[in-house]
């Protein structure tokens, strides 16, 4: 098939959970057979780093970029809300990404067009106009939901109001506009669920994230755990919040208990209100160089999510490596993986931070789930697997 990939960032650098997704899903195309071209926003939050990319990816998907701002714009904001406008929506429609998807589409033929994200939906009636493609949306999360998440926890005030109405927007547009297209790819089969309770009629196909994991050796057996760790892009509100109330909620009760636990917090665009304090054992170390190097140290992985939906990469990328986790279930929402057995899972700050002291303090309990869980993530998300049976979803679409 001939398969065109619209991103509202740049797949590479690998710089959070939905650059993952979006190259797995192009290098798992690539090496079923198929053509594919990327096309992606280039913002200031993720930019466009040319020495990031090798000559071969660039010239097997003629990978281009467009520039576009999406700071918040105070004007624009109100602008649209004023018109009713989801301003989420609106800040990446570009005329420049418009007239570029255009050029493309009126030189090349393509079977498929991905938009990666409810963010690209706008783009879809260009699309219709110059192609007979498929156009499908790949759905990384129930996008409103998290902003409801975002919204019930914020404090009553302005903030409050303006974001409960950025909010029933985006809402008002996710429901009226999945519909539109001729298949809908949620990345979990929660959110799958959802998008049925909220009327949607198109076809699905659950595609989650997927690893190559032969590229990636199993973890060797360790004889103790030595740290705690939290690793997530800090510019995401649900990582903020959450990471929030490990710190204040969950990590007092750890310490009352072992008093030489570490816990660390790595991660790209930490916020300054983050900060080491050495006294209680929080180490802020920011964004790592290979994060996958990162992942191979004898440390506790938590996903202490409040809010969100979609699929947690990061879970998959941790637990395949062989770290014992953590999580609430929001955290692990759609792996349907088994407490106890492949991760502990627990919402109550007491509940959670009795599972750290568990792995903390039992190697045995700590490998044994380490290696239950990197098994059935190595099985459940190989990406071969999952890009083989998309692959049949989309041809009897075509």
């Amino acid at each position: 098939m001939r398969i065109l990939q619209l991103c509202p960032k740049p797949p590479r650098p690998a710089r959070d959970g939905g650059c993952l997704a979006m190259d797995a899903m192009t290098r798992g195309l690539l090496a079923d057979g198929h053509v594919v071209r990327v096309l992606a926003i280039s913002t200031e939050k993720h930019p466009h780093i040319t020495e990031h990319l090798d000559s071969d990816y660039i010239t097997t998907t003629k990978f281009q970029t467009v520039d576009i701002e999406t700071a918040l714009n105070p004007i624009d904001a109100l602008r649209h809300l004023i018109a009713g406008e989801s301003y989420h929506i609106g800040r990446f429609h570009s005329p420049d990404l418009t007239r570029k998807l255009e050029h493309i589409l009126r030189d090349e033929v393509f079977d498929v067009v991905i938009l990666e994200s409810l963010f690209m939906a706008s783009y879809e009636a260009s699309v219709r106009r110059l192609s007979a493609a498929r156009v499908v949306l790949r759905a990384h999360n129930v996008e409103h939901q998290i902003w409801q998440g975002l919204t019930k926890e914020a404090r009553i005030g302005p903030k409050k109001w303006y974001l409960s109405k950025l909010t029933s927007q985006l809402k008002k547009y996710e429901i009226n506009h999945l519909n539109n297209f001729d298949a809908v790819l949620p990345i979990s089969e929660g959110d799958a669920l959802i998008f049925k309770d909220l009327g949607v009629k198109t076809p699905m196909h659950v595609s989650p994230f997927g690893m190559d994991f032969e590229e990636r050796p199993a973890a060797s057996t360790f004889t103790s755990v030595d740290h705690v760790f939290h690793l997530g892009s800090m510019d995401w509100l649900p990582n903020i919040q959450g990471v929030e109330w490990l710190i204040k909620e969950v990590w007092p009760k750890v310490r009352e208990q072992n008093q030489n636990a570490n816990l660390f917090l790595a991660g790209r665009n930490m916020p300054e209100s983050f900060k080491s304090d050495v006294s209680l054992g929080i180490h802020v170390i920011g964004e790592v160089e290979n994060a996958a190097e990162f992942l191979t140290r004898n440390g506790i992985m938590t996903i202490p999510l409040l809010t969100g939906s979609g699929m947690r990469v990061k879970a998959v990328e941790g637990m395949s490596a062989g770290r014992p986790t953590v999580s609430t279930e929001i955290g692990v929402d759609g792996l349907a993986l088994v407490h106890g057995e492949h991760a502990l899972v627990a919402n109550a700050p007491a509940e959670f931070a009795k599972h750290i002291l568990l792995l903390l303090e039992s190697s045995d309990t700590a490998n044994r789930i380490a290696q239950s869980g990197q098994t059935f993530m190595r099985h459940k998300f190989s990406n071969k697997n999952i890009i083989s049976d998309l692959v049949k979803f989309l041809k009897k679409l075509v």
